[in-house]
């Protein structure tokens, strides 16, 4: 006995259906993942997105008309901000110079409700019906179109969108186009232009739609048990190089509009003044093709919102940085959001990506007891305030940050202390820790084994270090030497490696979003572009989580 959904009444079911001989050899093959996912992708959860997508491009579309009208009958005076008070401007609204600025992108506003599309009218091929111009593209096949892209390995964006389309047939078919005929009128189901798809793009980038798709996928995953919650959670951040250049500014001392005084001049007071702060920046444009930018009415705004200098182990990059958290048991990535300036401290980001997918997510809050985080989140005043806040632990190696090494006051034969907390003996060993005794307050170390034998046996320090016939130097050092070491969760326990060991999968997943369902290179400016790829990426990954 077969079913009828109930949101298929009323439309005709197709009497033929063609199939075609490339669609056979597609279904065969077991590791074509985006023919199978895009063939049986279920519509009705979006539905109700399709729905604020149409309303969107209506008000898009009246906008656009609105726009166009003001600027053939009005004219505005000049812009009275030069560029470089612009650029001072732009330069103290970053979240790395003003402390109100926002450390994450901020949500997109939503489309206002009117006029009202029903979404239960919404189905593939069949867009609201409009009563003068011509129908919309299909929401569900250009939707379809992007996440095909993301499963092939390539960027979903508008560009890579449009060549897939006009150059696969297959692909466009299985997203539900048609291939347009050079001598027949205009059909709404017809291989969009690159203007459309652009447009698409555009819309569900401006109003958040990416980001609320995403976020409603993920929050299915794990009603529908495809997620297991767990109690761990695994933060870290991950760059993508900007599709912009960078200017070198210099930093005033108070405010852009505030003079201040040369380099190397002399104060009142006969003291030469200090070197000028300098700071990557983008660079400073307006929004509009005028032949005057100068003159022109049009704001300056900056070039590639977000975009700062990256400091990396391997260099410093002008990328755009994202925060990412995730079940490292599972490696299943949760959520990524932009950061509001990539040049803000990787830790700055913590705190408010988790007060963001709490919100998002709120059944995590009481599951949610620990993090796992890389060095830059080794703080003690971020510890106690995730601690205080959530009752969450936060694990994170050491960073030895500028720590000098201990030379001063040590044991019999220890030449010196790293700035991690390792003891180093004259002859060069590093010392194993072998754990804290409690009563006296002091952590436990011993010298290694090599080739099973500990390398105390026949040292040529060992007269004046280690006096014992066999086995190995052991040394105690005070707790309050090393503050930085946790006396209760020791970081140089073999405990603490061991739980610190899932903290990798976090690389994996980086991998998996910037290179198997996506590319690292942007082709858009500013956060927003940024942060829908982010949405896009995650959108997919729990789509291919939920599919059969």
């Amino acid at each position: 006995m077969s079913m009828i959904h109930i949101a298929d009444l009323g439309v005709q079911t197709h009497l033929l259906h063609i199939v075609q001989s490339d669609d056979l050899y597609l279904k065969e093959q077991a590791d074509v993942l985006w023919f199978d996912l895009l063939q049986n992708f279920d519509y009705r959860p979006f539905q109700p997105l399709a729905a604020r997508y149409y309303q969107a491009l209506f008000q898009f579309n009246e906008k656009q008309a609105i726009d166009r009208q003001k600027r053939q009958t009005t004219t505005s005076l000049a812009n009275p901000e030069t560029q470089h008070e612009a650029t001072g401007r732009l330069l103290f609204e970053r979240a790395t110079l003003c402390p109100d600025a926002p450390l994450l992108h901020p949500p997109q506003p939503q489309p206002a409700p009117t006029p009202h599309v029903d979404p239960r009218t919404l189905r593939p091929g069949h867009p609201p019906q409009r009563l003068a111009g011509r129908e919309p593209k299909c929401f569900f096949a250009l939707f379809q179109a992007f996440l095909g892209v993301a499963l092939r390995g390539r960027a979903p964006e508008p560009e890579s969108v449009y060549e897939e389309l006009t150059s696969n047939p297959s692909f466009a078919r299985t997203c539900g186009f048609t291939l347009p005929a050079p001598n027949r009128a205009y059909r709404h189901s017809d291989t969009p232009s690159l203007r459309k798809i652009e447009q698409f793009d555009q819309i569900m980038t401006q109003h958040g739609l990416w980001g609320e798709a995403s976020l409603d996928q993920v929050a299915r995953n794990l009603h529908n048990g495809r997620i297991q919650a767990e109690s761990t959670l695994v933060h870290d951040t991950t760059h993508f190089p900007a599709y912009s250049s960078m200017q070198v500014v210099e930093v005033p001392e108070s405010s852009p509009s505030s003079p201040s005084p040369k380099p190397g001049a002399k104060n009142p007071k006969g003291e030469r003044t200090k070197k000028k702060k300098r700071k990557s920046h983008p660079k400073t444009t307006k929004p509009c093709r005028c032949p005057d930018r100068q003159h022109c009415p049009h704001p300056w705004v900056s070039a590639d919102e977000g975009a700062g200098t990256v400091t990396k182990s391997t260099g410093m990059y002008w990328a755009h940085k994202a925060s990412t958290l995730g079940f490292p048991g599972q490696e299943i990535l949760l959520d990524a959001v932009a950061m509001g300036d990539a040049a803000s401290h990787d830790s700055k980001s913590l705190t408010p990506h988790l007060h963001r997918l709490f919100d998002r997510h709120p059944q995590l809050e009481s599951i949610v007891t620990r993090v796992l985080d890389d060095g830059a989140a080794d703080d003690p005043h971020l510890k106690l305030h995730l601690h205080r806040t959530w009752g969450i632990e936060l694990l994170a190696p050491i960073n030895p940050r500028r720590r000098h090494p201990l030379r001063d006051d040590l044991p019999r034969g220890i030449d010196h202390i790293t700035p991690t907390g390792t003891p180093v003996c004259r002859q060069g060993y590093p010392f194993e820790f072998l754990g804290t005794r409690r009563d006296t307050e002091r952590f436990l170390f011993r010298a290694p084994d090599h080739q099973g034998q500990p390398v105390c046996q026949g040292c040529p320090q060992r007269a004046a270090c280690y006096r014992g016939e066999s086995g190995a130097r052991q040394v105690t050092i005070a707790c309050e030497r090393l503050p930085w070491i946790d006396p209760h969760f020791p970081q140089p326990s073999r405990r603490f490696q061991k739980a610190m060991a899932k903290r990798t999968s976090i690389e994996r997943l980086h991998k998996l979003m910037k290179y198997d369902f996506g590319d690292p290179r942007l082709t858009k400016r500013g956060n927003a572009a940024f942060q829908a790829r982010l949405d896009k990426t995650i959108l997919v990954m729990h789509l291919v989580i939920a599919h059969d």
